[in-house]
């Protein structure tokens, strides 16, 4: 072949490179494009406890089974929040639902209890004094998860009003946290979880517990209820509606099931509720759990309390908790894509995805797993493009 029919071919050859890497680099952008889209498009929270550590009324003396890599720590230790909020960023979490039961100034510790069962001041401390402290929380979400439950008991215990209690809760956390830059908004507005409905509609009437989810309206406020396990979604005329913005399931199915009925129970009724509720203009969030045991803590509670408590295990399976994910991210809304996980920390019931020293960090890999297909398309891109381009330069240095 003559010099000329050489570089004619060359020059064809060059072309077809540059045309192929080109496209190449297109595809990986394309590619790289879809991956941070999976990525962004859906968010998932964590429900959060910052009542560890407490000296009066320390939970890890409650009868925990597992045992978390950080040890016994202290929900007061800004460094342990910061520490939980890398870790979480780090696997694909976006926010946590951190739960709260007020700011407990109308409880008069000192005379009215004698045991200091709960820790209203103390968590709101941990709360604004530790959890807000956190560096990292800068570029992380969080939001309220409200424990309508603990505060609703208490205040029958001390006599006290329940509707008050909440409007002045939702005021002071309207001024307290729902201006914080890192709080977590849907539709500009702050986004605030109520736990156990079903509760307050079974220990108030439906006029009082419509009474004080109204004051929520004049905060602007996206509420998002706990209607409680299902497994079928609320009737949609169902009073546990009124004024959500989205609902939610804490416990969606019952922990004491196995976990073939509970997959099978995600399947088909996660798109029931979205249906149902879609049908009077409320979100769904789906969620999803790795396990559950509170053997420990039912055992401490007999013991300790004299109060009679059923153990209940579903053994915690890494694999049980991916397919329940999948499950929930496949429901979960197109345009607000949110998904819960329970929990970050509940130790009392086992519920965990916190590293630990049983599991290692084996329930935050499945989560960062989730959105890595896209990735596996860059990858084989990338090495194509840096074979052509070496195959380029070899046949230019030999010509």
């Amino acid at each position: 072949m003559n010099r000329k029919s050489v570089l004619i071919s060359y020059a064809i050859f060059r072309r077809f490179c540059v045309m192929a890497i080109t496209s190449v680099l297109t595809l990986s952008l394309v590619a790289n494009g879809f991956a941070m889209v999976t990525e962004i498009d859906v968010k998932i929270g964590a429900y959060y406890y910052i009542w560890w550590g407490i000296p009066f009324n320390n939970h890890w003396e409650q009868g925990v089974k597992y045992t978390p890599f950080l040890g016994e720590y202290n929900s007061s230790d800004s460094l342990t929040a910061d520490r939980h909020i890398l870790l979480a960023k780090d696997h694909g979490i976006d926010f946590f639902a951190v739960s709260w039961i007020g700011i407990g100034t109308w409880v008069d510790w000192i005379n009215e209890t004698e045991d200091h069962t709960w820790d209203f001041d103390e968590i709101d401390w941990n709360l604004n004094y530790s959890f807000l402290k956190a560096p990292h929380l800068l570029d992380f979400n969080f939001c309220l998860f409200y424990e309508t439950k603990l505060v609703l008991e208490n205040a029958n215990l001390h006599d006290k009003n329940f509707t008050e209690i909440f409007i002045n809760d939702t005021v002071y956390a309207a001024q307290q946290y729902f201006t914080h830059p890192s709080y977590l908004r849907v539709d500009g507005k702050p986004v605030l979880f109520i736990y156990n409905l079903p509760y307050l509609y079974e220990n108030l009437s439906i006029p009082e517990v419509q009474r004080l989810l109204n004051v929520t309206r004049d905060f602007n406020i996206y509420l998002v209820g706990d209607c409680g396990g299902g497994p079928s979604p609320p009737c949609a005329d169902s009073p546990l509606l009124h004024s959500m913005n989205a609902v939610t399931s804490y416990f969606f199915s019952d922990p004491s099931k196995d976990w073939e009925k509970i997959l099978e129970d995600a399947e088909t009724y996660y798109p029931e509720w979205r249906s149902e509720m879609n049908s009077k203009g409320i979100k769904f969030i789906p969620n999803a759990y790795p396990g559950f045991d509170n053997t420990e803590h039912c055992e401490w509670m007999q013991r300790t309390l004299n109060i009679s408590c059923t153990p209940v295990v579903l053994p915690l399976n890494e694999t049980m908790f991916e397919d329940m994910l999948n499950t929930a991210i496949h429901c979960a809304e197109n345009d607000s894509k949110i998904v819960m996980i329970t929990s970050w920390n509940e130790w009392l019931e086992s519920t965990a995805i916190e590293p630990s020293m049983e599991f290692g960090e084996l329930f935050l890999h499945t989560i960062y797993l989730i959105p890595e297909f896209p990735s596996l398309i860059i990858l084989p891109l990338f090495i194509m493009a840096t074979l052509l381009a070496v195959i380029f330069y070899k046949r230019k240095n030999s010509m």
